[in-house]
């Protein structure tokens, strides 16, 4: 098997960002939260809460998914 180029590893890192910035976005609507993935290398972050209000409630959710899957 050839060895993968550094495109092929950099296409491998954003195919992996891609789908799991599109997993937190069904788990936050799952939640009811109000969100949807940014364009443009938006320099604040992949996904726009609606509400600012739930900020919080993210945090803890994300706080939770990093506790399940990192222990």
């Amino acid at each position: 098997m050839a060895e993968l180029t550094d495109e092929d590893k950099m296409k491998e890192r954003l195919t992996i960002h891609k789908n799991l910035i599109g997993w937190l976005i069904k788990k936050l609507k799952e939640e009811k939260i109000q969100c949807k993935r940014t364009t443009g290398n938006d320099p604040n972050g992949d996904i726009l809460l609606i509400n600012p209000r739930d900020v919080p409630r993210v945090k803890e959710i994300v706080r939770q998914i990093q506790k399940q899957y990192n222990s």
